[in-house]
């Protein structure tokens, strides 16, 4: 159950950006390498600079991308870049988008979450490598530069209710970025605050986004708490900015990441598989992601499918055949088709066992650029899924299992940058 509260968030000026779109970013851990670099040129204060910093040569422990985003962040308070809020506030967000043709809006608010490992369900199993780089943020910057996102259940929509009559007014954040619009409401008002915050309290939070960033928020809480004259402070360091969202009222749909593989020279990539199911050649990308655009679950067949693409060999569909699929577990992430594809193709057919320690296999959400990479050499094998759907998702979270690594992309992703809670001045 989430402890929430308003906080005053620290926020860009308007005064000083003024093309506030040219200053946010996506989430760190979708930004491509050459995604950086634009973001690096859109603006002199776009948050890249703060939340996905360069390495540059001659980095030390004393000055690294860690300490820049320290002294940046301090100095776009000081030269008044970023403002903070009178008093304490929830933000609500809207956006405006749009899915299979049609016309999307998702509400969703943010507010100040305890960290606390027992009051969320998780799904997603998590890296150590993400997670140090984070904790080296964290540590330097003292502030929440971007939010974990969470999703609740308000059969009520009681909650939904209330942070509407944040939308009379006017929004301090309107930029459309990548055929997104996005708004941001500041509600102020104590009683408002209230009602949400008392309707949170007996509401299951289920983390969609941020896994990696919301166990980064236990370690920090952890090791300030270990240190005495930190822990009398009483300063916000035990909580973490979060997104909430009703998955009751608010449209979810859940895209799939697909695996690009680095194959050994002793391995073909359709060889690999035969004699595990059936092996269908399809003759375009988008015939593959016709065939795969609903999940297992929504067919009428119910038999696991994957896309595969090989420069040498082309496009093909792959079926799993009845001996496999018979082995599969019928519990809520076993017979994931993302779990199906890791146990039965790529740990015994290409050899990646261990993901975190693994340079031979990457994801991508984008079939185009897994093609692409494929046709430049960067990989050998594209092997696409179908999407995982939200009940599935929440189906293992209830049980408390996790999901492979990259089994849920939702979209469209929320904007860093909106808002930064800063533990330092949290409880001034």
């Amino acid at each position: 159950m989430p402890d929430i509260q308003a906080f005053r968030a620290w926020r860009y000026n308007p005064a000083k950006a003024k093309d506030l779109a040219a200053v946010f970013a996506p989430p760190y851990d979708v930004i491509s390498r050459s995604q950086q670099e634009a973001l690096y040129r859109a603006s002199p204060r776009n948050v890249i600079r703060l939340e996905l910093g360069k390495e540059i040569t001659g980095d030390s422990d004393g000055t690294n991308k860690y300490t820049r985003a320290a002294q940046t962040l301090n100095d776009w308070k000081s030269s008044q870049a970023l403002i903070r809020e009178k008093s304490p506030a929830i933000y609500v967000c809207m956006q405006d988008y749009r899915e299979d043709g049609k016309k999307r809006t998702r509400l969703g608010f943010f507010a100040a979450m305890k960290a606390d490992e027992k009051a969320v369900l998780k799904h997603e199993n998590t890296l150590k490598g993400p997670k140090e780089d984070r904790l080296a943020l964290l540590k330097a910057v003292r502030t929440n530069l971007s939010p974990i996102w969470g999703l609740f259940e308000d059969k009520k929509g009681s909650v939904q209710t209330a942070l509407k009559k944040a939308l009379a007014g006017k929004p301090i954040v309107d930029v459309t970025i990548d055929a997104v619009r996005h708004r941001l409401y500041v509600e102020t008002r104590p009683d408002v605050i209230a009602s949400i915050e008392k309707a949170m309290k007996p509401k299951p939070m289920f983390i969609a986004d941020g896994h990696h960033r919301f166990e980064v928020a236990c370690q920090f809480k952890d090791w300030m708490s270990a240190k005495a004259e930190e822990a009398a402070s009483g300063k916000g360091w035990d909580r973490v900015m979060t997104y909430f969202s009703d998955c009751v009222h608010n449209p979810f749909k859940i895209f799939p990441t697909h695996r690009l593989l680095k194959l050994g020279s002793d391995i073909d990539a359709l060889r690999a598989v035969r004699g595990l199911g059936e092996l269908d050649r399809i003759g375009s990308l988008a015939a593959v992601l016709k065939r795969l655009e609903k999940n297992r679950s929504e067919t009428k067949d119910k038999k696991y499918s994957f896309g595969l693409y090989s420069k040498k060999n082309g496009f093909y569909i792959f079926t799993l055949n009845k001996k496999c699929s018979s082995r599969v577990k019928q519990n809520p992430v076993d017979k994931l088709d993302v779990s199906v594809l890791h146990r039965f193709l790529i740990e015994p057919c290409y050899h990646i066992r261990s993901i975190e320690k693994s340079e031979a296999i990457d994801f991508t959400r984008d079939p185009r650029e897994a093609v692409q990479k494929v046709n430049q050499g960067e990989f050998d094998l594209v092997l696409f899924l179908r999407p995982t759907s939200l009940e599935e998702m929440l189906a293992a979270s209830k049980k408390g299992l996790k999901m492979p690594q990259k089994s849920t992309y939702f979209y469209p992703k929320l904007l860093t940058g909106l808002v930064f809670y800063s533990f330092e001045d949290a409880g001034s």
